[in-house]
This record gives structure tokens, sequence and C-alpha cells, in this order.
């Protein structure tokens, strides 16, 4: 039996997934990370953060500290959802995916923010749009301030969504 091709046109690789967060989603946090782990290699980068680790650091390896802020690659971003969720400590914009990373976050993150896709900044993808819906997840207090800080600033951008836990901890 001979099979055909189901598609007749190449299918369009590109080098990376890395796309980069637009600097109006900082402006409406209003914050400044300690750390962006998943941070660019060679490009500029809008994430206010004092340090940053790159694919060539090996985000995943190195120590994270502080406040952080994780736009993960999208093609792998169960590691890095774990990572984050141990850290405990920052915001976490990924794909509002159907894996058991999400649920994970949803049942940790004090707030999410359900965002409608937006255009992300990259030199070869400038202007296209996410092909997924995005969340905002907040790790800790200091996260959910500032993502409740954007989300009013930016009602047009998503909904905010609480899932509520009687069992949860007031001060974290």
């Amino acid at each position: 039996m001979t099979t055909l091709p189901m598609f007749t046109a190449p299918i369009e690789r590109t080098e990376t997934d890395e796309r980069y967060t637009p600097r109006w989603v900082f402006d409406a946090l209003g914050e400044t990370f300690d750390l962006d782990p998943a941070s660019p290699v060679d490009a500029e980068t809008k994430v206010p953060a004092l340090r940053r680790f790159t694919r060539v650091d090996d985000g995943l390896a190195q120590q994270w500290e502080g406040f952080v802020w994780c736009n993960p690659p999208f093609s792998n971003t169960t590691p890095w959802a774990e990572r984050m969720l141990a850290h405990d400590n920052g915001i976490f914009l990924g794909p509002f995916a159907n894996a058991r990373w999400t649920q994970w976050m949803l049942g940790s993150a004090r707030v999410t923010w359900l965002m409608r896709d937006f255009a992300f900044d990259h030199p070869t993808h400038a202007g296209k749009r996410s092909s997924m819906p995005l969340a905002m997840y907040a790790l800790g207090r200091r996260a959910e301030v500032a993502v409740r800080r954007a989300a009013r600033s930016l009602p047009e951008a998503g909904r905010l969504v609480q899932i509520a836990r009687p069992d949860r901890e007031e001060g974290r």
C-alpha cells in the first residue's frame, strides 16, 4: 500500500520556541524581579530582572533565589512548572494547557490571570499571536498583589480567578 503525504506544503520550523514577553505586561505588573531563569540568549529582553539565566546556563540546573519571573519554553513547560512550584515565589506565564502541571499551578497559585492570547516579541516571530490561551500564575503574596494590579489595569486582557481553598494559610 502506498501512502500519500497528508500535507504537501513543508512544515515551517524555527530554531527556537522562545517568545519574549512584551513590555506592557511588566508595566502592568509594576515589579522588578530578582531572577528570570528562562531568559533569551543574545537578545534584548523586556523582563525587569536583576539576574538572568539562559538555555546556555541551563536555568533549571541553577539556584533560584528571590522573586522569580518565569516564561518557559512552551515546548517543555512541565519541568519549569515543577521548579516554579517548588520555589513558590514569583510569577509563571505559560499556556493554559490540558496538562497535569496546569492543575498543580491552579491548585497552588494565589490567583491566576486567564489571559487572551497576545503577540509576544521575538525577531522572527514579532507580531504573531500565541497559538493557545495563556495564564499568569501568582505564587506568593507579592506575586498576587502584582497580578491583581495588572488585571485591574488591563481588564480587557483577561479574567482573574481565585480558587477557594479554606485550608490555605493567609500569610503565604
